[in-house]
């Protein structure tokens, strides 16, 4: 809102400001299908004797599996051509539309307002672009772009990639400057820096999951990418430094990150159940959610496109 010292007898500077505006975020939907042959769950994994519960194997697999999607898509975007069936992730939500996100692109929107119209910049993360070794000072300026006040309003998630957590680890824990640390909300061991953990993980941008010849990750992502966008996607987004590692500063609270599930039985990561398939003897059902990610930008960083 306006506000400013004034002399007596000025003009107030009355111009309304639209700050009733809010974001809006479509819910999107995954899927993660489970298919069977009737031969093997009612013939030769029947009974007492059955070497193990086959159902319950692929069960098993395909909550792992939507687990794994829901982590790709969280670096992602749901806005370019492609990607409109997926969550609005860190890649669109950091970013100011004037640095480039750590997929080489710009977002001038974010939850349908334009950045930098009649919200200014309320919904803008700067990224960091480094194109070199990552400094300790390049952590702790990237720690305080997303830092606003008391420990409720800094980050207390750092998330790199497993070479990046490498890199971190072999150039500055030496000097002390981090302690192993195990985050009691999720159980996950990580080094502590400020009042983050940061912790590593292989679906975060870098150079493995782009790396198509012997990364686990990137045959995941590809496959995921292809289902998700009916084949138009095909490759995994290029990194804006090649052979290079990202790392957020993410504050894990609500309002400052939210994730909403639908109640639905079904929708809420539920399962529709086995049903029988025409003109043969395959039954398929599928794990579905329905969920909308939403972020406060200013209160997150990323630091992107460092090599050592």
């Amino acid at each position: 809102m306006n506000t400013g010292a004034y002399a007596k007898g000025a003009e107030f500077d009355i111009t309304e400001k639209q700050v009733e505006q809010q974001a809006q975020f479509d819910i999107k939907f995954q899927y993660t299908d489970v298919t069977l042959s009737k031969e093997d769950t009612q013939v030769l994994n029947a009974g007492p004797n059955a070497v193990f519960r086959l159902i319950d194997g692929r069960m098993t697999n395909a909550y792992m599996a939507a687990g794994s999607a829901y982590a790709l898509s969280l670096y992602l975007n749901g806005a370019r051509a492609g990607f409109t069936n997926l969550i609005r992730g860190l890649a669109e939500g950091l970013n100011d539309n004037s640095v480039v996100s750590w997929d080489n692109n710009t977002y001038s929107t974010y939850g349908g307002l334009t950045r930098g119209g009649t919200i200014g910049v309320a919904l803008n993360s700067t990224p960091r672009s480094l194109g070199r070794s990552i400094e300790y000072t390049d952590m702790e300026e990237g720690y305080g772009d997303a830092s606003w006040g008391g420990t409720q309003y800094e980050p207390n998630i750092g998330i790199t990639t497993v070479l990046g957590y490498s890199y971190i680890k072999e150039k500055h824990q030496t000097q002390q400057r981090f302690n192993d640390t195990q985050d009691p909300a999720i159980g996950f061991n990580g080094l502590k820096f400020n009042n983050a953990t940061i912790l590593k993980s292989r679906y975060c941008p870098g150079k493995d999951i782009t790396d198509t010849t012997p990364s686990l990750s990137n045959k995941l992502a590809v496959d995921f990418l292809k289902k998700s966008s009916a084949g138009a996607l095909t490759a995994y987004p290029t990194l804006a430094t090649a052979n290079s590692e990202t790392l957020f500063w993410i504050n894990a609270r609500i309002p400052y990150i939210c994730l909403y599930v639908s109640s639905d039985a079904e929708y809420g990561f539920g399962f529709t159940g086995f049903k029988p398939a025409q003109g043969n003897t395959k039954v398929a059902g599928q794990v579905l959610v329905a969920s909308a990610l939403t972020l406060a930008p200013r209160y997150h960083s990323q630091i992107h496109g460092f090599t050592g």
